[in-house]
């Protein structure tokens, strides 16, 4: 009798088809849904990084733009010589003692334009665009600044009634005077390098520029004034 109780026993601690079809079932329920929101965790963490890198790329471009534009038209104790801005929709050209000695003679004088300090070759700085990256330019020397970049304004603040306060601002083809510009906006639109981060496919106008897909984008905007210009 104990023998045969023993294998009744052992024969009870048998596992049934449908307890595995069911532990199977259950077990395939919590993979997909650990692998979903794996998914969801890494789909957020994309969004939040390219966010990020793109607050960081907008910072860093207006950071340098605005440090050269606010030097415009700086020539040590010199008075400021005309011919130092022009811009238009694709560029913007500056003109100041950005990376050489400021002359310290001659002071009150007009700059001279034939003097070394003027022509050196960091001088000039140019802004452009280049396959959707900010380039800053002095004299052929091209340095990259960010990527990102598809779209770039430059809005021209004009002195009408000479307060060195301005008082409209205008497209380039609309400024009859650059010596009258007492400041600069600058608008950056600036997109992830990622796609495929937003759930539906948006579309995002700028400037008359329009892009559809799942990217996203941002404006930066910052009106910088022409301090050597309000002396």
């Amino acid at each position: 009798m104990p023998m045969l109780a023993n294998k009744y026993l052992l024969a009870s601690k048998g596992i049934s088809l449908i307890e595995i079809v069911i532990s199977l079932l259950i077990s395939s329920l919590l993979v997909a849904a650990m692998i979903a929101v794996f998914i969801n965790i890494k789909q957020t963490y994309r969004v939040q990084d390219n966010i990020s890198r793109i607050q960081d790329s907008g910072s860093l471009a207006l950071e340098f733009m605005g440090r050269d534009i606010r030097m415009l038209g700086y020539w040590g104790c010199l008075k400021a010589n005309t011919g130092d801005l022009y811009g238009d929709n694709n560029q913007l050209i500056i003109k100041a003692a950005y990376e050489v000695v400021t002359p310290i003679t001659n002071c009150g004088a007009t700059v001279n334009k034939s003097a070394g300090y003027y022509l050196d070759k960091t001088s000039t700085v140019v802004y452009t665009l280049v396959n959707n990256v900010l380039r800053r330019n002095t004299n052929n020397l091209n340095n990259d600044i960010v990527e990102g970049v598809e779209a770039m304004i430059f809005s021209y603040g004009v002195d009408t009634d000479a307060d060195n306060s301005p008082n409209v601002y205008l497209s380039s083809g609309l400024v009859e005077d650059f010596e009258k510009v007492v400041s600069i906006k600058v608008q950056l639109l600036l997109s992830s390098m990622e796609d495929n981060l937003l759930f539906n496919s948006t579309a995002f106008t700028f400037n008359g520029l329009t892009k559809t897909d799942k990217r996203i984008r941002r404006i930066y905007a910052v009106t910088y004034m022409l301090r050597n210009r309000h002396i």
